[in-house]
């Protein structure tokens, strides 16, 4: 039972290794991870412009992943506003 199993699988990864090699298998991003990313990445390259503190970037990050507080004295303590983010 488990040897036809891992025959299996070893052809379905002998097809997907052949797939990739040529170009012809790609990732599939979901919207929602690509909108985050996008935002991520902005923040970020505000931060190495040094238009943004390490402090809100920290805080911009956290609240973008949904880990981070966002409350009013958050909000006041950041200079820049990131909602547009």
């Amino acid at each position: 039972m488990l040897v036809p199993l891992l025959r299996r699988e070893a052809d379905t990864v002998d097809m997907t290794i052949r797939l990739v090699s040529e170009h012809a298998l790609t990732r599939v991003h979901r919207k929602k991870y690509k909108e985050t990313h996008g935002r991520l990445f902005l923040i970020w390259e505000k931060y190495e412009d040094e238009e943004t503190s390490t402090s809100q970037l920290l805080l911009a990050c956290s609240r973008i992943a949904g880990l981070g507080p966002d409350n009013p004295m958050t909000r006041f303590m950041t200079k820049t506003s990131f909602e547009e983010i």
